[in-house]
């Protein structure tokens, strides 16, 4: 079986659309991304369709993995802090924003489920398996139909 890595910001939990509010009061600029207070954030974020839940049970059964694009030493933190709370003890790998996250991990014959199109595109030229995530999907819809794990 694959490694299966899963994006953080719009998978796990909706913090893309308090990041939106941050760049509608401060501008779209680095200074912005990098000044977020992401212990507030991730406060008042929510899970999206219980993909934590659906994580914390199957992440001692499957190799996977969260790979989450960060702007600050602050943002790696607070979303390490949050998947131990939330999840356990598991992988969290923090790329910077600048490098693409195939460039962070061995992509090839390797599945990334993400929100964000140009991430799969580049990961697919990679030679991993790209699944963009949307709204109306659930990580245990996308790994049941894709690799049959089960969780009791």
């Amino acid at each position: 079986m694959c490694k299966i890595f899963i994006d953080f910001d719009g998978v796990l939990v909706d913090t893309p659309k308090y990041i939106k509010e941050e760049i509608k009061l401060k501008g779209d600029n680095y200074n912005t991304f990098i000044n977020i207070k992401w212990d507030e954030i991730l406060l008042k974020s929510n899970e999206i369709y219980n993909n934590i839940e659906y994580l914390r049970k199957i992440c001692n059964k499957v190799e996977i993995a969260i790979l989450t694009h960060v702007y600050s030493e602050n943002e790696r933190i607070e979303k390490e802090k949050f998947i131990r709370e939330k999840v356990g003890d598991m992988e969290i790998i923090a790329a910077p924003y600048n490098i693409k996250k195939c460039n962070c991990v061995n992509a090839k014959n390797n599945l990334l489920i993400d929100d964000y199109h140009d991430n799969i595109d580049n990961w697919k030229v990679c030679g991993g398996i790209g699944i963009l995530f949307k709204e109306n999907m659930k990580l245990e819809d996308i790994l049941k139909n894709y690799f049959d794990v089960e969780v009791m």
